[in-house]
Formats: C-alpha cells, structure tokens, sequence
C-alpha cells in the first residue's frame, strides 16, 4: 500500500515530526510504502531522506508558507484569496497523488488537513487526519477539516473525546492511535549535558522542552524560575527548543525576560536539541505548562528517564501523568500551582526519586513504540478502503 505524508512543518523536529521519524524507522515497508510531501526543506527531511524515503517538495504561495501565517483567516473576502493561492497547489498535488498511486493522504495537523483537502477530493484519495491537539477558538475549522478527512484519529484518549462531543455526526469516524516511543532509548543510562551547558553537577535542574510558543506556556516556565530562583540559588533553569519564525518575537520578549537569570549563569536556552535521551537525563525535574496540548509527548519521554514531571491538565493528561505518583497534574494558566509543585520537588530529593521511579515504570507499561506503529498502520490501512 501507497500512502503520501504531507508534513506542513519539516523546518521543526517536535512532537509531531519526530512521531512520523520513529514510525518510518519502525515501520515494515513490505506492507506500506511512505511517500513524503512537504512544502520546504528543514531538518524533518534530512531524516526522511537519511531513511531512504522519497520526498516531494511542493512550496506553497509565500502567503500561507509561514507556520502559524494565514490559512483560511482573516475577512471572507482574505478567505477567498486564500483559498484560490491554494488551488493551483492542490492542482500539483492531485497530480502527484494519481502520479505515486497514493492508496491514503496522511496529515497530522488542522493546517494540514485544511491545505490538501482539495487536493484529496480532487485525486479521490482517502484523507486521514491524525489529530494533535484541540483549539477551542478554531471551531469551524476544525469543522471543515472534519467534512474534508474521511477518516481521523486523536493522539490521546483527551482529544478524540473533545472531537466526538463536539462533531457528534463524526463520531463514528474518530479514533485513538495511542503514542509510543522508543522506551530503552530513553531508559537507559547514558550521557547527560550539564558539563556542555555548564551546569554544576550537584545542582537541582528543571527544563523545559519543545516549541517556544504562547500554546506552550513557555512564559509561565520564565515567571516560574524568577520567582524561584531567589529562594534556591543551587536550582538551574534549561528552556530547550525553538519557535517557529510566526513566534520569533515571542521568544525573544520570553528570553529577555529571563535575561537576570541568564547573566547569572542560572538560565540556559540552548536552542533545539538532536540529543533529547542526554537532554532528559539532565534534568531533575520537567516542567510542561502548556495552554494547549494533545497529548505531552516529552512527559512521556522524560518519564522513561526517571524524570518527574509538572504539566498543565491540557489534553493527554489523564494519559501521561498520574497525579502524585509519578509526577503532578496543575490547573492551565496557574502560576502559583506551577511554582508551588516545583518547589515541592526541588525541596525534596526522595519525593524526586520516588515519582521519577514510578514515572520510569509508567512509561514502560504504557508508552510501547510498537503499538503505536501498529495502531497508525492499521488506521491507514483502514481510511485506504474506503477508496
């Protein structure tokens, strides 16, 4: 079977792009051949090429190349120039589509689904939607997404829930592809950076990881280590990732902000990061205040390393962490409960172990790679009949 990734965003390596990574690893081609589709180099497809997969570069309008730019926003009439930059698009599209023999289009966004949904009506190729979080503000969109996907599936139990109450006729057509990731990877001893970040070894460190963007609360971790840090001069603050180019200006308030703790030595924002098993095992604590999330991907993987987390009750929640045991669970948005759970943690060394240990075990019963490849096969396969 033929099945064509379209990857919107192959200029990150985060929580969606790196599930589509281990999968391709994972995956056995005899029984599905993947064909990416992206609109612009970046690092997503060096590591498919490095896999031996066929990648098409199809650059969209300048307009509606820029993560979190305009698509389908704006007026009725910027909607309109919108959608007819797109057509000529999904003209090329369709055309590769009928070209490779496409049995399924994948997509793992709301853009995504959003930018080749014509392109999939007018190859007739089954279209399924891996859904990655949920956005209470883009309602309609995520209507028309769901009238374009002929199949879908949420990343956590939390997201495919919030879809099927709120697109009740879809329900049926609204799934589960659990996540999973290379347990032993992540579990086992190795090579941490505090020597590379200069980080003292005896010092307590919390980071935290992924995007650097207002969804992930990043300004909330900054405002969470000023205050701490006057209390606990041997604490250390990693804030680990990238923004996108639409959240440039973002990261650059969130780092000015914490430009006191970074002069001291105390703050280190080392970018994006290949090496997250050495990144992880640097850390004592993971902080996750996310406005929106789908699942948590980097709770599940620093769990697998012995590392207790804090993250926010966004979506996956229920999922990644058990509240007490292997880490703690905080209301969205609150910055005392974020700074107060931290403080318990870097207060107490063995409450630290005993949630990372239970955390480690967590991970191993829950977060198996297989399934998760297993799962996504099996969606394809099933959206591929419906041709």
């Amino acid at each position: 079977m033929h099945v064509a990734i379209y990857q919107s965003s192959p200029q990150h390596m985060y929580g969606g792009q790196i599930d589509l990574i281990r999968y391709f690893r994972a995956l056995d081609r005899r029984q599905l051949q993947p064909h990416i589709i992206v609109p612009g180099p970046g690092p997503f497809v060096d590591a498919a090429q490095a896999l031996a997969l066929p990648v098409t570069v199809l650059p969209l309008p300048p307009e509606l190349a820029q993560t979190g730019g305009a698509l389908l926003q704006g007026s009725g009439v910027d909607r309109l120039r919108q959608a007819a930059m797109l057509l000529p698009w999904n003209l090329r599209l369709a055309r590769l589509l009928r070209r490779i023999s496409a049995d399924v289009l994948y997509a793992n966004n709301r853009r995504a689904v959003l930018t080749v949904g014509m392109a999939a009506r007018l190859s007739k190729t089954p279209l399924f939607w891996h859904i990655k979080q949920v956005n209470a503000g883009r309602g309609w969109m995520d209507a028309l997404a769901m009238r374009l996907a002929t199949t879908s599936a949420g990343c956590s139990q939390d997201v495919a829930a919030a879809f099927r109450h709120h697109h009740p006729r879809q329900a049926g057509r609204i799934g589960v592809v659990p996540n999973g990731i290379p347990l032993q990877t992540f579990a086992a001893p190795g090579p941490d950076m505090r020597a590379a970040l200069g980080i003292p070894r005896q010092a307590v460190v919390i980071g935290q990881v992924g995007s650097i963007s207002p969804r992930k609360g990043v300004g909330l971790f900054v405002d969470a280590a000023l205050r701490l840090a006057p209390r606990h001069e041997g604490v250390h603050f990693i804030l680990a990732g990238d923004a996108p180019s639409a959240y440039a200006t973002y990261k650059q308030m969130c780092l000015e902000r914490a430009q006191p703790l970074r002069a001291a030595g105390r703050f280190h924002a080392p970018g994006w990061l290949a090496d997250m098993p050495a990144l992880l095992r640097s850390l004592d604590i993971l902080a996750l205040p996310s406005r929106v999330e789908g699942f948590g991907l980097v709770v599940a993987e620093a769990s697998a390393a012995g590392v207790p987390s804090v993250r926010t009750a966004s979506g996956g929640h229920d999922e990644t962490t058990r509240d007490g045991e292997t880490g703690f669970v905080i209301p969205v948005d609150d910055l005392d409960a974020l700074v107060e759970r931290l403080e318990r943690l870097i207060s107490d060394a063995v409450l630290r172990r005993r949630l990372g240990i239970a955390a480690r075990q967590y991970a191993l019963d829950h977060f198996d790679l297989d399934r998760f490849v297993s799962s996504l096969t099996t969606a394809l396969v099933h959206t591929a009949s419906f041709s």
